[in-house]
C-alpha cells in the first residue's frame, strides 16, 4: 500500500523543484503566491505550510511586503533542528569527533605549507589565552573556536571553513549534554593547541599531526571513549 504525502510535504517538494528548475540563485525572488500556486497546481494553504517549513530549514526568507526569496545557503539550521536524542546520544558524539579529526587531519599538509606568520601569531597567542583560563578554571570554547577557524583560513577554501564551523558548533552543543570538563582536562586541551602551534611554527608536519592526533584523543578519553585517532609513532 502507498503512503499518501501530505499535501504540504508535496508542495515542498514541487517548490524546490521549481527553483532547481528555474536556476534560481541566492537573493532571486520568486513568483507571488497565486501564480506560484497555479504554476505548481497547488493550493494556496498548502503552498503557504510548504513555504512556513521551508522558511524554517532556511532555503527560503519572507520579506514583509516584497514576498519571498530564495536564502543563501547556511548550516545554522541543520544545527537548531538537531534532534534532542541525537545530541544527548553518547556515541554520535564520539563518531561525530571521529569524522571531524579525519577532516582536519587530511587538511593538516596544506595549513603547514600556507599558513603566514600573522595567523600563526593569532594562534599562539589564542593557545595563551586557553591556558590562562584553564588555569584559572574556566572554560575556552571562543578561544577554541577561533583557533581551528584560524588554522583553515590561510586555505582559502570557504566550504572547508564553514564544514570545520560546522562540526564544532555541532560537536560542542553535544558535548554541552555531558559534564563540564576538568581544569585538569581544560589544561591538557590547552597544551595540546600550544603544542600545535609549536609543530606550525616549526614547519614539522610529522609533529604537528601527531600533536593534532593527540589532541584529539586528549577529547576522546574526556568523554568516555577509546582513543580512535591513530597517532603518529
Amino acid at each position: 500500500m502507498t503512503t499518501r504525502v501530505p499535501a504540504y510535504r508535496q508542495a515542498q517538494i514541487e517548490i524546490k523543484k521549481y527553483i532547481e528548475d528555474h536556476k534560481l540563485q541566492f537573493g532571486d525572488a520568486l513568483p507571488p503566491e497565486g501564480v506560484l500556486a497555479q504554476d505548481l497546481g497547488i493550493s494556496r494553504p498548502s503552498l503557504r505550510e510548504a513555504m512556513k517549513s521551508l522558511e524554517s530549514l532556511g532555503i527560503v526568507e519572507s520579506r514583509h511586503g516584497e514576498g519571498i526569496y530564495v536564502k543563501a545557503f547556511s548550516f545554522d539550521s541543520i544545527i537548531e533542528n538537531l534532534p534532542y536524542a541525537f545530541v544527548s546520544d553518547g556515541r554520535s558524539l564520539k563518531d561525530l569527533l571521529q569524522v571531524r579529526a579525519a577532516i582536519e587531519l587530511g587538511s593538516v599538509p596544506s595549513v603547514i605549507e600556507q599558513i603566514k606568520p600573522a595567523e600563526v601569531q593569532e594562534l599562539r597567542e589564542l593557545a595563551s589565552r586557553m591556558m590562562k583560563k584553564a588555569k584559572a578554571g574556566e572554560l575556552f570554547e571562543d578561544e577554541d573556536r577561533q583557533f581551528h577557524a584560524t588554522m583553515y583560513r590561510c586555505l582559502g577554501n570557504a566550504f572547508l571553513n564553514t564544514l570545520t564551523d560546522l562540526f564544532w558548533r555541532v560537536f560542542n552543543r553535544m558535548d554541552q549534554s555531558s559534564a563540564s570538563p576538568t581544569r585538569k582536562a581544560q589544561e591538557a586541551s590547552a597544551r595540546d593547541h600550544a603544542d600545535i602551534v609549536k609543530m606550525i611554527e616549526a614547519k614539522d608536519l610529522k609533529g604537528l599531526i601527531s600533536a593534532y592526533e593527540k589532541h584529539f584523543n586528549t577529547i576522546f578519553s574526556r568523554i568516555g571513549g577509546i582513543s580512535k585517532v591513530k597517532e603518529t609513532a
